[in-house]
C-alpha cells in the first residue's frame, strides 16, 4: 500500500514540470522540499538487479512502473520514490556498496540530452566543469553541486536531497560520487583515479571503494560528499569560454570562478582576471551591468561565511581571523554595511 499510495504521485508531478529543452531550463512548479530527479537515473540500478540474476520487470510491479516509463527523457519523478526503488534493490542484492557498481551501469541514456550533448563538446577541465554545474539542474533537483579549491585541490562537491536518516542515503552518495568520476574521466583520462574521496554518511571502510582512489585512502563522515582533483592554482589554464559582459552567461561563469577561488590567500580581481585573460575593467562591466561590484560580492560572500561561522560557536575575533579582517573593528564595520548589525548585535539577536 505505501508503494502504490507514493507511485500514485507520479503523473500529477512529472505533469507539472515544464522542460524548455532549447533554453536548458526547467520550472518547477514544486516546493524545494519535494525534490525530483530523472526518472532514467534509475536505470543503472535496475541493470545491476537484471546482472544478479533479479528481473526488473517484475521488480517494477511493486511501484507500477514499467520499463518504457524509466527511459523516457521527459519525465522526472519523485526523489523520495528513487530512494524506495534503491533501497529495494539493495536488499534484495544485498550489497552494501550498491552506489558504486550501480554507478558502472550508466548511459547516455541517464544524462539529460541536452547536457550529455555538451559534455561531449567540451575538451578542456574549465569548460567541461562549467557545462557540468551550470546544466545540472537538468538532472533534477534531488542534489546540488558546487566547487570548492582548498590546499591545491579543486574539490567538486555535493549533497543529496535525501535525509541523513533516509537508508539509501549513502548508496545516493555513493553514486553521485562516481558519476562524477566517469565523467572526470572523459577529460583526465580513462586510467585517472583522485588520490582520495570523501563522504557525508558515516560508514565502515569499502574495499571495493577504497580501491579506486590512487591513495587507497576514502573519508566517511566529512563535512560535503567531495572528488578532489589535484589543482596548482599558478597552472589554472585561461577558460576557453568568452567572458564577453553582453554574454548573458557572462555573470554565472564569472561569479562560479568567484565563489570556487575567493577563500584563497592569493585570491584577487586581478588574479580573475588573469584567468578569464581579459582586463579587470571587463570584469567590473560585468557585474556592474548586474548591479554589484566586485568588491560587494566577495564582501556578501566573506559575510555570508562569517555568519555560518558565528552560528557554529567561533568567536568574534577568531571569524575576523578566518575571514582574513586585519582587526575585529573592521569586521565588525564590515558586517555592519551588509546587514545594518554588528557581530555582537547578530549573536545576541540568536540568543
Amino acid at each position: 500500500m505505501v508503494f502504490r499510495s507514493t507511485t500514485c504521485l507520479i503523473q500529477p508531478i512529472s505533469r507539472c514540470i515544464n522542460i524548455q529543452f532549447d533554453h536548458y531550463t526547467m520550472h518547477f512548479h514544486l516546493m524545494r522540499s519535494l525534490p525530483v530527479c530523472r526518472a532514467a537515473l534509475s536505470t543503472p540500478f535496475l541493470r545491476f538487479l537484471d546482472e544478479h540474476g533479479r528481473d526488473p520487470s517484475q521488480f517494477l510491479e511493486r511501484f507500477s512502473i514499467d520499463k518504457k516509463t524509466l527511459v523516457d527523457p521527459s519525465l522526472y519523478l519523485p526523489s523520495h520514490l528513487l530512494s524506495m526503488l534503491i533501497d529495494s534493490v539493495a536488499k534484495s542484492t544485498d550489497y552494501n556498496d550498491l552506489g558504486f557498481y550501480a554507478a558502472q551501469y550508466l548511459d547516455e541514456r541517464v544524462l539529460h540530452p541536452s547536457l550529455e550533448n555538451q559534455l561531449l563538446d567540451a575538451d578542456d577541465l574549465n569548460s567541461f566543469l562549467h557545462t557540468l554545474i551550470s546544466l545540472r539542474h537538468l538532472q533534477g533537483s534531488h542534489f546540488q553541486l558546487w566547487l570548492e579549491y582548498k590546499n591545491h585541490e579543486l574539490r567538486i562537491c555535493h549533497s543529496s536531497s535525501l535525509t541523513e536518516t533516509n537508508r539509501s542515503y549513502g548508496h545516493a552518495n555513493e553514486f553521485t560520487t562516481f558519476f562524477i568520476i566517469n565523467q572526470l574521466k572523459r577529460i583526465l583520462g580513462s586510467n585517472w583515479q583522485p588520490a582520495y574521496l570523501a563522504f557525508h554518511h558515516q560508514c565502515q571502510p569499502k574495499a571495493k571503494i577504497t580501491g579506486q582512489t590512487a591513495h587507497r585512502k576514502v573519508i566517511f563522515g566529512a563535512k560535503n560528499n567531495f572528488v578532489p582533483v589535484l589543482l596548482d592554482i599558478d597552472q589554472i589554464p585561461s577558460p576557453t569560454y568568452s567572458l564577453d559582459e553582453n554574454n548573458k552567461g557572462a555573470l554565472t561563469r564569472l561569479t562560479g570562478v568567484i565563489d570556487t577561488f575567493w577563500e584563497h590567500e592569493a585570491f584577487s580581481i586581478e588574479f580573475v582576471a588573469h584567468l578569464f585573460g581579459v582586463s579587470e575593467r571587463t570584469l567590473q562591466r560585468v557585474l556592474l551591468s548586474n548591479n554589484t561590484s566586485f568588491r560587494d560580492y566577495v564582501n556578501k560572500k566573506k559575510i555570508d561565511k562569517s555568519i555560518q561561522l558565528l552560528n557554529q560557536g567561533y568567536s568574534v575575533q577568531c571569524v575576523a581571523e578566518k575571514m582574513r579582517y586585519s582587526d575585529p573593528s573592521n569586521f565588525s564595520r564590515a558586517m555592519k554595511k551588509q546587514l545594518n548589525l554588528t557581530p555582537t548585535q547578530y549573536l545576541e539577536q540568536q540568543l
